[in-house]
């Protein structure tokens, strides 16, 4: 394990708890807090303050109100990791955490919100970003499935989770009844999220779970490029509602992704016709406006984390 550096942007420098840097593909690296609790109050708004500016940026809407109802109900203390994402230059492009959960009885990953300034898209970052989450908790237990829970109400997030794990590990599915344990685990987790009220287990729908947004979630309408899948989140879902989705990790699932990801990031550095690079696509990074994969402002019950 690294030890803590220090981050080169200027607005993050000199923090009470340091974060470990490691490198996130060739040309960007992460910053992980492992215990953000530990952040003195003063660190704590710093941080604030980039993450509410970068969601600003990445979701083309103002998302101030949300960031100081999560941080004032404890996020800080509540979210098990939390990373930015670093650009070349050191300065934030993009964040991402997780809360550490049992839901079922079962070892499970609630992935917080999380997004990627426009500019630096279509390089795989946030497929990166959670695989690196995803490496540290599977391998930290190989031989025990780990399930992944989201709420998203962007169509994009929820076909890249599908494309990533495979559509017969992730539900809700159009074709696939939902197994018991998946409603279970998705009943645990509407529970934790203070969602119970609006969450239907046939379905895996949230109703109102964005109520703490005051204006729109997204600047522009979220699009995945297909259309049953679009018309579905267009009708189906609400301005406000989300889609609580549920996927099994396995070690072995998470070698391939991890494999791939290797394969299309020396693709994207073999120089195309004219000498210009070649940008990789990325299976879970969803195109056009980021999403948020997770916790709305007041979702978090106190006590949350196990």
């Amino acid at each position: 394990m690294p030890a803590p550096t220090r981050l080169h942007c200027p607005d993050l420098r000199d923090l009470s708890a340091p974060p470990t840097i490691r490198p996130l593909g060739t040309d960007y690296r992460i910053a992980r807090w492992d215990s953000p609790a530990s952040l003195s109050p003063d660190c704590r708004e710093r941080l604030h303050l980039t993450l509410r500016a970068l969601a600003a940026r990445a979701f083309g809407a103002d998302h101030s109100g949300y960031w100081r109802s999560r941080v004032d109900a404890g996020f800080f203390d509540q979210i098990s990791t939390l990373a930015l994402i670093l650009g070349p230059d050191g300065v934030p492009v993009g964040w991402g955490g997780y809360h550490r959960c049992r839901f079922a009885s079962r070892r499970a990953l609630y992935l917080d919100a999380a997004g990627v300034v426009p500019a630096h898209r279509r390089f795989g970052l946030s497929t990166t970003l959670m695989t690196h989450f995803l490496m540290r908790e599977v391998l930290a237990h190989p031989l025990r499935r780990t399930y992944v829970v989201l709420r998203t109400r962007h169509p994009a997030v929820y076909a890249g989770w599908r494309k990533c794990l495979g559509a017969r590990r992730v539900y809700p599915h159009e074709h696939r009844p939902l197994p018991a344990l998946v409603r279970r685990i998705a009943g645990d987790a509407a529970e934790w999220l203070g969602d119970g009220p609006g969450f239907d287990p046939d379905t895996l729908r949230v109703r109102d779970a964005y109520r703490m947004f005051d204006g729109d979630i997204y600047g522009v309408r979220p699009r995945s490029g297909h259309t049953q899948l679009d018309d579905y989140f267009d009708h189906e879902v609400g301005p406000k509602d989300a889609v609580l989705v549920v996927g099994r990790v396995s070690a072995p699932g998470l070698a391939r992704i991890a494999a791939g990801q290797v394969l299309r990031e020396r693709a994207r550095r073999l120089p195309a016709i004219g000498g210009r690079p070649v940008r990789g696509a990325a299976p879970c990074e969803p195109p056009g406006r980021a999403a948020p994969t997770a916790a709305g402002a007041a979702g978090l019950i106190p006590g949350g984390r196990p």
